[in-house]
């Protein structure tokens, strides 16, 4: 019950990887749903940036 309050007041979630039709990944909470605002800041979704690997 707490776990579900917490999501509410957007405090906590329980992240994992989705991955997305273009090939993508992102994060999604596992008990809300909600995804993760803050793909657009990681790399738009782009696998090697959440590995470490550079683009260049």
């Amino acid at each position: 019950m707490i776990q579900a309050l917490l999501c509410k007041l957007n405090v906590r979630h329980e992240w994992h990887l989705e991955h997305a039709e273009d090939g993508g990944v992102y994060r999604r909470c596992r008990r809300c749903g909600k995804d993760d605002d803050q793909r657009s800041e990681r790399g738009k979704g782009d696998f090697s940036t959440w590995i470490g690997l550079s683009g260049g």
